[in-house]
């Protein structure tokens, strides 16, 4: 089979896949399906897979529970000298009835942080075309064996099939199944492919630029991406080097602006999601909200008004110091190697979209002193 990035719209990860990945929701080549949260290629998770996968994760977790209970157990005649001590242990242990809802939160975790598109396949199939294929042994139903057990794989494949003729979407199909493949190899609309690390990388030409914001916002959130941050700020530094915003002022005198000039002082992100404006193989330019301070310093010519003879005296002149900040989106360009880390990669321009157009310098008084 040639597989190209350009051929498939969507990707399903069998059960099979989840298991033999250890259902490491969270680590390993299972986080890497993150990439997908905001990618155009959709991430299906029919109902029947999540249910599945829920079946072994609580599996797993009662066994988990189970050996940690028995360790708590084995190490009360040596590492406790009292029956105090195991109690509190044991009561920190997850209890039974809460390894359901964690399940449930686990796995709502896991799509959220996917963007996975979630089917049901009750409403994609139906019981007639499964009973058809049951009958005639066609793929996923074998001649022989336990027939039963393919029950749930041919209402999802023929689920996906239809999502497939509805959207228009060819799918990639990952599954360790062999009745998986037999389906595929009939099927016009989805293709098998067996290693899951294989079929991640089909997708890496076009979730390249994907890719690399997931891991952008994953150091950002996680704090490791001061390099990142310490650019961005040089950038804005050179940008608004130079800004001269509105004056604006308030004062029992009247008042007239001589003219001031703004510079950047510090910035921060509201958010550490990035949105992709613009991507090519090697570059990419990723919209972010930000908070921007700058400092500010403002001349006034100050004067108050005679009503004898109806004109302005002059009252002398201030200059005032003044920080402000305002939220804008930044448009960051990066280009390089996205693929790589980001040791490869330079950000060529930081471009803020809405600059401060006035600054306050709240209250002004003479400087009686000079």
């Amino acid at each position: 089979m040639s597989e190209s990035a350009e051929e498939y719209g969507a990707l399903v990860v069998d059960t099979s896949i989840f298991i033999a990945n250890g259902l490491r929701l969270e680590k390993g080549l299972l986080s890497r399906l993150q990439q997908f949260r905001r990618s155009p290629i959709d991430l299906i998770l029919p109902d029947v897979v999540r249910s599945e996968v829920e079946v072994h994760l609580e599996k797993e977790m009662r066994k988990a529970r189970l050996n940690l209970e028995k360790a708590i157990n084995d190490a009360s005649d040596h590492l406790f000298f009292d029956d105090v001590k195991p109690k509190e242990a044991r009561e920190l242990l997850i209890d039974q009835s809460e390894l359901g809802e964690l399940v449930k939160d686990r796995m709502r975790s896991f799509v959220d942080n996917t963007g996975a598109t979630q089917i049901s396949c009750s409403e994609l199939t139906n019981i007639s075309a499964v009973m058809e294929r049951y009958f005639a042994n066609r793929a996923p139903f074998a001649e022989s064996g336990k027939k039963k057990n393919e029950f749930p794989d041919a209402i999802i494949l023929l689920s996906l099939e239809e999502w497939s003729r509805q959207n228009n979407k060819k799918v990639l199909s990952v599954a360790r199944d062999n009745d998986w493949k037999e389906f595929c190899d009939e099927s016009d609309f989805i293709d098998y492919q067996e290693d899951f690390a294989s079929g991640l990388a089909v997708f890496n030409a076009t979730n390249t630029a994907y890719n690399f914001l997931h891991q952008l916002e994953s150091s950002v959130q996680s704090g490791n991406a001061q390099g990142f941050l310490d650019t961005v700020r040089e950038r804005l530094s050179v940008t608004l080097s130079d800004l001269t915003p509105d004056q604006e002022a308030d004062s029992h005198l009247y008042w007239e602006p001589d003219g001031c000039h703004a510079w950047f002082k510090d910035f921060e992100f509201i958010s550490d999601e990035f949105d992709i404006i613009e991507a090519d193989e090697d570059w990419v330019v990723i919209r972010g909200e930000a908070l921007i301070s700058v400092e500010a310093e403002g001349d006034f010519s100050l004067s108050l008004y005679d009503s004898i003879d109806r004109e302005h005296v002059y009252m002398g002149g201030i200059t005032v110091n003044v920080e402000d900040e305002f939220e804008s989106d930044i448009l960051i360009t990066i280009t390089g190697d996205l693929s790589g880390s980001f040791d490869n990669v330079q950000i060529d321009d930081v471009e803020v979209t809405d600059v401060i157009g006035s600054i306050d310098f709240g209250t002004l008084e003479p400087n009686y002193q000079d």
